[in-house]
This record gives C-alpha cells, sequence and structure tokens, in this order.
C-alpha cells in the first residue's frame, strides 16, 4: 500500500513540474511594427559626425591604461601602476634637457595603484618632448620598467 502512495505522489510531482515547464506567455502578433515618422526627429542625424579622435593607451609590466588628455594649458597622465611599495619617478624631458622630475606615491603591489600627473603645456617647447615613468632598481638604482610616452609640442 505504501508503495502504490508513494508511485502516486511521485506522479503527480513529474506532472505538475512538467505542466510548469511548458507554460508559455500570449504573444500579440497584431500590433504592427513601431516605425519612426520620416522628417521628423529622425533617429540619425543627417549631417556626418566626425568620430572624437582615439586615446593612446601606453602601458607595460607595471604601468597600465596610461593616457594623456590635453586642456588648452594643461597636459594631464593618468594610468595605475603596481610597483614596490607604491613609489615610481616620472620625469618631463624638452629635448634632452629634463624639466620636471619628481616621484609619485600610490597603492603598492600587488595592487594597481592609479595616478594623476599634471603639468603646464609651457614646459615643453620642443618637437622633441617625451614624458617617462621608471622605477628605480632596488639593486643598483638603474632606471627599470621604463614607459615613453611622446608629448607633442602645444
Amino acid at each position: 500500500m505504501m508503495k502504490k502512495i508513494a508511485y502516486l505522489f511521485a506522479m503527480i510531482i513529474a506532472a505538475i513540474s512538467l505542466a510548469a515547464c511548458n507554460q508559455q506567455k500570449d504573444v500579440v502578433k497584431d500590433k504592427p511594427p513601431i516605425t519612426e515618422p520620416k522628417g521628423e526627429n529622425p533617429s540619425k542625424p543627417e549631417e556626418p559626425v566626425t568620430p572624437e579622435p582615439e586615446e593612446k593607451v601606453y602601458q607595460n609590466e607595471v604601468f597600465k591604461d596610461v593616457v594623456v588628455t590635453e586642456t588648452s594649458d594643461t597636459l594631464t597622465i593618468t594610468g595605475k601602476a603596481q610597483v614596490f611599495e607604491g613609489v615610481f619617478q616620472y620625469a618631463l624631458y624638452d629635448g634632452e634637457k629634463v624639466v620636471k622630475e619628481s616621484n609619485y606615491q600610490t597603492a603598492g603591489a600587488p595592487a594597481w595603484g592609479e595616478f594623476k600627473i599634471t603639468f603646464e603645456k609651457g614646459l615643453v617647447s620642443s618637437n622633441n618632448a617625451k614624458f617617462e615613468l621608471f622605477v628605480y632598481s632596488a639593486k643598483d638604482g638603474s632606471k627599470i620598467n621604463t614607459l615613453e610616452i611622446p608629448i607633442s609640442k602645444p
């Protein structure tokens, strides 16, 4: 008798499960597709749109997502660094001359710490300018993991 009740109970559960899987929502097929009126507020502009120039992204082993953003009188370098104790150095060169050099403190490795460095465009006067991000080696003090970014004359 218990086997019959168990089989009956299993059959009821199976029937309910199958019925639940087979439910479909009513789809309304009578409505015509929505169209946009011609001439008034078209979704596509009639005039060609000039695409914005793509930002060049620089990276190496310890610096990533590095982008140079230009305003009327400043240049801003933003990105992420994964450096020991969160310290790295940077230098702005105008030709062979170093016009600005300093260090930056951010989150230490293994985290990627964000940075933002801003300087005036007036510091750059030649067409041979570059911005360097680098780390000093703990072993011998030399520059390592250098990321060079060309800077155009304003």
